[in-house]
């Protein structure tokens, strides 16, 4: 992941709702491996969400990646040197219900296209979205933008010496 880049997941509403009976703050994100887990599986599980219509929606955001596709996983990736959007798509090919949808959105981007392209599909399919902290957002671009503010990537676009400076001096951590 590039450093501009600010990670989103989504998650559906009602495998939230069915695990929960309302929309948490938050949820639990996995580290046990020493990498990020999203640990969305039961809310995709319980929603029961088929693939086709949202991946022909990311279609229509971003093209398809020309690497890593296969049966049960789609990619999308932006092929330019001063833009670096991609997404991505997992499902259960015997049912072909989603397992897990993310994307990350390259904050330089003039207008946050993609990101606002994204954001859009949330509402359609009725999604939150999940940071790489675990804090459930609706798909609001006033209510994402205050947890891109405090992100690395944001931090990093904003002044990148001084976050190589508070990465080195550990005032910074790793997302």
């Amino acid at each position: 992941m590039a450093i501009y880049q600010y990670y989103l997941a989504f998650i559906p509403k009602i495998g939230l709702l069915k695990k929960h009976k309302i929309i948490p703050n938050r949820t639990e994100i996995g580290r046990d491996t020493g990498y990020f887990e999203a640990n969305m599986d039961e809310y995709w599980q319980l929603a029961q969400i088929p693939f086709n219509e949202i991946k022909v929606g990311i279609d229509k955001i971003v093209d398809k990646a020309d690497w890593g596709n296969d049966k049960d996983v789609f990619n999308w990736k932006t092929y330019e040197v001063e833009l670096d959007n991609d997404a991505s798509m997992s499902i259960n090919y015997e049912n072909e219900n989603i397992t897990e949808v993310s994307f990350r959105a390259d904050l330089r981007e003039p207008n946050l296209k993609f990101l606002n392209g994204m954001l859009e599909l949330a509402k359609k399919y009725e999604m939150m979205l999940m940071d790489r902290k675990g804090n459930l957002l609706n798909p609001e671009f006033n209510e994402i933008k205050d947890f891109i503010k405090v992100s690395n990537a944001f931090k990093f676009i904003e002044n990148p010496e001084k976050f190589i400076d508070d990465l080195h001096n550990e005032k910074i951590n790793i997302e």
